[in-house]
């Protein structure tokens, strides 16, 4: 493992640089994805990381849609599973980390989303 980390440490620029560059256009078909799906969901632009943090139109419950959503077969963190203060009650965490032969899921993904999301009874257009 050494060896590894000493061929590779003078490429962690590159290395670094290229990984930003896929996060990105994932970060973007996810975006496009959802603002085309779930309109009325809100987010911004992450400054750094790999999830999004999304918060769902009033007066919905992250917490009670995430359960919604795993029926759907989507696995959700809702954000006061990390934050006990519970101001985040309504944000869901969701990652665009899917490697790159399962970015076709992505599609898939948003799309049981918006079904989770009719199930709960959210409307497309709510906000």
């Amino acid at each position: 493992m050494p060896a590894l980390a000493v061929r590779l440490l003078p490429r962690v620029d590159d290395l670094r640089a290229e990984r930003a560059a896929v996060l990105r256009t994932r970060l973007a078909g996810l975006e496009a994805a959802l603002a085309r799906e779930l309109p009325g969901w809100t987010w911004q632009r992450p400054a750094g990381g790999a999830a999004l943090w999304i918060r769902l139109p009033a007066p919905a419950g992250a917490a009670v849609f995430s359960q919604v959503a795993l029926r759907h077969g989507v696995e959700l963190v809702p954000g006061a599973a990390t934050d006990p203060s519970g101001d985040h009650d309504a944000y869901v965490r969701l990652p665009f980390t899917l490697p790159e032969p399962r970015l076709v899921e992505l599609v898939e993904l948003v799309a049981r989303l918006a079904r989770a999301w009719a199930a709960y009874g959210g409307t497309p257009s709510a906000g």
